[in-house]
């Protein structure tokens, strides 16, 4: 007796923004990035019931703590990276616990908390010290920098302000940021000048 395999459907995306670029039943080799998904979280992108521009390939936590890459809905928050100890910090209009700004015109990363995160934290610290990681945007194992805050510094300040060090950071298009999870959310501004 045969064993018949199911179909394989996949999402292809663009690693940075989660973005879809495609989706169907076959690899392709046009598309640098892709995952194999349950015909479930395909289905409405191939028969048109949704939108690309209306959803994104992101991590999604299943019950059992660990998380995986699916389809996902495209929130006004933005795509958000996360698992079970890293954040990708990423572009936001929303309100933020942790607001992660690229100073371009300043040459420097800046760094803040939320009001309520503050008076919440006030009396008792939550870690020694906050870390940030700058990386290549296309190869997340390619690190430029870490970034080393004192909790109780950002706490009891309106910003910390850290000066770039390499040419690479003047690039905010070449480059990410991700930090340890602590927070609730994090957010990325750009100010380009």
């Amino acid at each position: 007796m045969s064993k018949t395999s199911s179909p394989k459907y996949y999402v292809f995306y663009e690693k940075r923004s989660g973005k879809i670029l495609g989706a169907g039943n076959e690899k392709d080799s046009r598309f640098e990035y892709g995952i194999e998904v349950p015909f479930d979280e395909v289905e409405n992108l191939l028969n048109g019931n949704w939108h690309f521009r209306d959803y994104l390939v992101g991590y999604k936590r299943e019950i059992d703590g660990s998380s995986r890459l699916s389809v996902v809905p495209n929130t006004e928050q933005g795509y958000t990276f996360k698992n079970n100890i890293f954040e990708w910090i990423t572009e936001t209009k929303k309100k933020v616990e942790c607001l992660v700004t690229w100073n371009g015109k300043d040459a420097c990363w800046e760094f803040s908390l939320d009001k309520k995160v503050k008076e919440n934290y006030a009396d008792r610290l939550l870690i020694p010290k906050l870390v940030f990681f700058v990386t290549l945007e296309s190869d997340f194992d390619f690190l430029i920098r870490t970034i080393f805050i004192e909790s109780l510094d950002l706490i009891s300040s309106e910003k910390i302000t850290i000066p770039f060090e390499r040419s690479i950071e003047y690039k905010i298009d070449k480059i990410s940021i991700s930090s340890k999870l602590v927070f609730k959310n994090y957010g990325l501004r750009i100010i380009n000048e």
